[in-house]
């Protein structure tokens, strides 16, 4: 019988399925669970060393001789930094040892309790990395549990072989082993990016490739020539050229997806997406289709919740790779999801909005551009317009998604006064256009019905104003151009993009919030009626 505690048995099963064999176990109260649970696992073999200094050494040499990792669990408190110099010394040998402390729950520490310090990061710059796992209540619990450990042995084995911590608090009662059989557990594997691993995928029948944020754009020409391969879901954020992933996740969000659209592997490339929608579409995908990311410096980012295989790459080397391979793709899955794609680029193309911050982007978008101009998007929903309608590749702050900073090419109006100091910078020449979108507030909270009822919503929440951007223009010195209704606003995007100036231009395109959101769920609706073949 194994512990009652959910989180030691994860950590048990996943100790086996990455290959670990042999733990070196210290005595200890608060580590009684994780020994009892590494004695009876028969995939695991014991050694029992008293001291904690000498029982990490231990572990080191086991290594060595096995030449395989090993792990060295103790209990509580200050028995965690006996462990210390063979972790430093494992790390230089690129020898890493597995190192399982056992904890007080946090609630504990400080509150001048036996045996409790902070444990997680005790380790400092001798550990690759450092790990608390969470004692588990809901589903998110059990997959941060899952994930941490699983990141926790990705490390260990990285080329550099670092040490690793597991940090594993647990509440009493200790002694309840009341569990017949380890859980099945998602095992996520580690490879480095191969020719054979290249050929395995691009053999896919139905192979996507989600591309996620990059630094600098992906080349439009191999994404379409991937695209007559493999199932290509994007947004600006990565290549250049107009994307409809997002209208596609909500045509089947609302209209459900056909067997034939069902993909095998998923791909995922870069950093983040725009798109919930297609973050909700990966993660309730069937447990049949397996999932791969591909990260640069071996980090791991389970956005789907499902990564079976982490791949350490460049992903612009993949994406030549794969473009380059051999496979056999099934055309009706391809031709499937081009179907779909049509039927929105035509409702896409019929759909025309009245005066508005869409309207807005929508014209901005259509005037060419010069050579080295750069658009660069605030956050929120000028990013979604920008995505929506402007082809160019979307320059934006979509790391943390702030909108610290975001004084820019086309930006909204909270983000715009937020960020007023930027203007007052002397360097600032007339070849910067800034299109402010001025709709009274963050208009796109008002996209949720349930905060309707909250008297928080238009002060709070939304930020409600009434401030308008022409005295902060004189202040800075800035052309200021204003947009109230259709006509003055196709006139504005013509002069932002030819008027001649030794100071930076501004357009301010004053809209209704609520006719904004109108209009935005107008656009999503219309999609539902369009034309299907």
């Amino acid at each position: 019988m194994y512990s009652e505690y959910l989180h030691i048995n994860i950590l048990t099963a996943l100790m086996t399925a990455h290959g670990l064999r042999h733990v070196v176990v210290s005595p200890g109260n608060r580590n009684a669970p994780l020994a009892h649970n590494f004695e009876v696992c028969p995939d695991l073999i014991c050694h029992a060393v008293t001291d904690e200094r000498s029982a990490a050494f231990t572990a080191l040499g086991l290594s060595e001789a096995l030449d395989e990792p090993v792990a060295v669990c103790v209990t509580s408190g200050s028995a965690l930094l006996g462990t210390l110099p063979a972790a430093a010394e494992a790390t230089y040998r690129q020898r890493g040892i597995l190192v399982i402390s056992a904890d007080r729950p946090a609630a504990w520490i400080g509150q001048l309790d036996g045996q409790t310090m902070p444990q997680q990061g005790a380790l400092g710059s001798f550990a690759g990395l450092s790990v608390s796992l969470p004692e588990i209540h809901c589903d998110d619990d059990r997959w941060l549990c899952n994930r941490l450990v699983n990141e926790a042995f990705i490390a260990l084995a990285r080329p550099a072989h670092p040490s690793v911590h597991i940090n594993v608090p647990v509440s009493e009662p200790l002694f309840r082993f009341t569990e017949p059989g380890l859980p099945s557990e998602r095992f996520i594997r580690y490879s480095r990016w191969s020719p054979e691993l290249c050929n395995a995928l691009a053999s896919t029948s139905r192979l996507a490739v989600v591309l996620g944020q990059t630094r600098s754009e992906t080349d439009a020409t191999l994404t379409a020539s991937l695209s007559k391969r493999a199932l290509v879901l994007s947004d600006q954020l990565s290549f250049r050229g107009l994307s409809f992933t997002d209208r596609m996740m909500y045509l089947l969000d609302q209209e459900g997806m056909p067997s034939e659209m069902m993909p095998e592997k998923v791909v995922y490339l870069g950093g983040n997406t725009v798109s919930k929608r297609l973050r909700r579409w990966l993660r309730t995908l069937p447990e049949s289709v397996e999932h791969i990311v591909v990260s640069e410096d071996g980090t791991l980012h389970d956005v789907s919740r499902r990564t079976a295989l982490l791949v350490e790459a460049e992903p612009q080397t993949v994406l030549e790779d794969l473009n380059m391979a051999t496979g056999c793709p099934d055309a009706s899955f391809l031709e499937a999801w081009g179907r779909l794609e049509a039927r929105i680029r035509r409702a896409h193309e019929a759909f025309r909005p009245g005066f508005s911050s869409m309207l807005a982007v929508k014209l901005l978008a259509e005037q060419a551009t010069s050579e080295g101009e750069v658009r660069v998007y605030a956050n929120s929903m000028s990013v979604r317009l920008g995505t929506s309608f402007d082809p160019h590749f979307i320059h934006c702050n979509r790391g943390l998604n702030g909108i610290e900073g975001t004084l820019s090419t086309v930006i909204g109006d909270l983000s715009a006064f937020y960020d007023q100091t930027a203007l007052s910078q002397q360097e600032l020449g007339g070849n910067l256009r800034i299109l402010l979108l001025n709709n009274g507030g963050g208009a796109i909270f008002r996209a949720f019905d349930a905060l309707k009822e909250s008297p928080a919503r238009d002060r709070l929440v939304t930020a409600s104003h009434a401030t308008g951007a022409e005295d902060l223009c004189r202040l800075y010195g800035i052309t200021h151009l204003k947009a109230e209704d259709e006509e003055s606003l196709r006139e504005g995007i013509a002069q932002l993009a030819s008027v001649k100036s030794l100071r930076p231009v501004l357009l301010e395109v004053v809209t209704d919030g609520e006719e904004d959101m109108r209009l935005w769920r107008e656009f999503y609706r219309s999609l539902l009626n369009s034309d299907i073949h």
